[in-house]
């Protein structure tokens, strides 16, 4: 834009440029042509009586002192009647070519004409100062031209540079960089904008900070269901089909007698830590902590058409890292943990519950609560699973389990049948060693 200005202006001071040089040449021509005239004629006037009286010497004196006077004058004569040359003079700066026009008055004496004047002006001055002055109104011309373009150029790169540093920063940001170097401009709209995106990006990082924090208290997926849309005041409840996990360790309110808090929190904390682990890897969620036990949900926020057996993978996993931990335990002296594990699949709600000022999202049905108990009837270290587990498509000829068992379950008025799951077919047996010591490699890291 400023290069189309400065365009413009140089067209505009050609146009300019133009006119004056016409004008000023007319000027010339004009005061030239007074200039001759008015000498011409009063010359004649002086010589009418010097022409009659032949008083050539007194002409030739006139005459040469008119061309003293002026540099223009090429030369001057006075002509008799009959044309013939009476007195002539002629100029000290002579050149071979002249450019010259020549001026003619009538000598009268009283009314009569008693010969005639010629003046012939050399223009070749004259043209030597209309191009002296073209060539300096050329230059001044070209000065502004050259001016206006760097004008304009400096112009552009001091507004243009701070944007495209402002570009450069966008793309970092939608990088992941929320902490860019921002340039320093003040009093300008450019520097309003960049304080503006400064403020934007202080709200971007509180809202990562936010979401971060987010996710330390709750699931990756539970945390990226409910900010999903942060317009609506509640998460409503969805019907969801998934399998549900229920973990719990063996004699906990014995083993917090015997331990102080903090090597309680401590246990909890390797605990959860190795659940959280294995539900990840299982495309699992840890949805909440009850006390010294733990919901795992799979399928339920992530689809996955293999939940059951997914699930039946982490909770060996699991079980198999319990037992590395319990060697360690026994090296430091300290007792040895046991775990229940319960699961069951079906239709679910998943949701927020409770009012606006406190709400918790959680999965609720009776999918969850039989899951419970059957964690409840487990033996220390096993895995309980209900009859639609084993029967599900993606465990069919997978698992190794005890034989059915019915058991009574509190609420339910009909037994309900249960498999302890003593191990997995062979190749799957081989991807949870491997998963097995990739975690274990992973802890003995942290």
């Amino acid at each position: 834009m400023l290069l189309a200005m400065s365009v413009m202006l140089c067209l505009a001071s050609g146009v300019l440029w133009g006119y004056l040089q016409v004008n000023f040449q007319q000027l010339v021509q004009k005061q030239t042509d007074t200039f001759a005239h008015t000498i011409t004629q009063q010359a004649a006037n002086s010589a009418a009586e010097m022409l009659m009286a032949d008083d050539h010497l007194a002409l030739s004196a006139m005459l040469e002192n008119l061309v003293r006077s002026s540099e223009n004058i090429h030369s001057i004569a006075i002509l008799d009647e009959k044309k013939n040359a009476v007195a002539q003079a002629m100029g000290k700066h002579l050149i071979q070519n002249p450019f010259s026009k020549i001026y003619q008055a009538d000598i009268l004496f009283h009314d009569i004409t008693a010969g005639f004047i010629q003046l012939k002006i050399d223009h070749n001055i004259i043209r030597e100062s209309l191009a002296k002055t073209q060539n300096t109104l050329t230059l001044i011309i070209f000065g502004i031209g050259i001016l206006a373009i760097l004008s304009s150029i400096f112009i552009a790169r001091k507004l243009t540079q701070p944007l495209k540093q402002l570009q450069e920063i966008t793309q970092l940001v939608a990088q992941g960089d929320l902490d860019p170097d921002l340039p320093i401009i003040k009093n300008n709209e450019v520097g309003d904008l960049i304080k503006s995106f400064k403020h934007m990006l202080k709200g971007l990082r509180d809202k990562e900070s936010i979401e971060g924090k987010f996710n330390t208290y709750f699931s990756k997926d539970i945390a990226k269901d409910i900010l999903s849309d942060l317009k609506e005041a509640k998460k409503p409840l969805k019907s969801v089909t998934g399998s549900v996990l229920f973990v719990d360790i063996v004699g906990f309110t014995q083993l917090s007698e015997t331990q102080s808090p903090q090597q309680i929190a401590h246990i909890l904390n390797q605990y959860y830590s190795l659940l959280h682990q294995v539900s990840k890897i299982y495309w699992g969620s840890v949805d909440n902590y009850i006390g010294d036990g733990a919901m795992l949900t799979f399928g339920v926020h992530v689809n996955d058409p293999k939940h059951p057996i997914n699930a039946i993978c982490a909770a060996q996993v699991f079980i198999r890292l319990s037992e590395s931990l319990n060697l360690q335990r026994t090296k430091e002296n300290l007792p040895p943990l046991q775990f229940r594990l319960g699961l069951h699949c079906g239709e679910m709600l998943a949701g927020a519950i409770g009012d606006h000022e406190r709400m918790q999202f959680t999965i609720t049905g009776d999918t969850v609560n039989l899951a419970a108990r059957l964690c409840d009837l487990a033996n220390p270290d096993k895995l309980i699973i209900s009859e639609q587990i084993y029967l599900h498509s993606s465990c069919e000829a997978l698992l190794v389990t005890e034989a059915c068992q019915s058991f009574l379950v509190k609420g339910k008025k009909h037994p309900i049948n249960g498999y302890a799951v003593i191990g997995l077919a062979p190749q799957f047996n081989r991807l949870l060693m491997q998963q097995e010591s990739e975690l274990k490699a992973m802890q003995e890291y942290v």
